[in-house]
């Protein structure tokens, strides 16, 4: 690897330590999807970076109780198992970071089947 390389290396490693020191609740790196039953995260390019190896994800409705709770891949696509009717505002977890999620009503209508 050349210098001008390392150093460029050097200096996002850098500034990726200082975004996530001393920030409280700070945003997931991930995009969230839903469909009935499964929560997608979409795991952004610097979560493995950021993250630690196999950190805990909490998935938690608006009451706080936990729907999920899973090893976090940190990259590509994830699939969370949560209930076919979960919706309104979801909290997602990964360590002190969290982002709220909200599911539209039409997706779980909550109607019994």
């Amino acid at each position: 690897m050349s210098e001008k390389n390392m150093n460029k290396l050097i200096k996002m490693l850098a500034i990726a330590g200082l975004m996530t020191t001393g920030v409280a609740n700070a945003a997931i790196p991930a995009d969230f999807n839903a469909a009935p039953g499964v929560l997608f995260v979409n795991w952004h390019a610097t979560a493995a970076v950021e993250g630690n190896s196999q950190p805990m994800l909490e998935v938690r409705d608006e009451s706080g109780d936990v729907l999920a709770s899973v090893h976090a891949n940190l990259l590509g696509t994830q699939q969370v198992k949560i209930p076919s009717r979960a919706q309104g505002n979801l909290t997602v977890s990964l360590g002190a970071q969290r982002s709220q999620y909200r599911i539209p009503f039409g997706i779980g209508s909550g109607s019994q089947r």
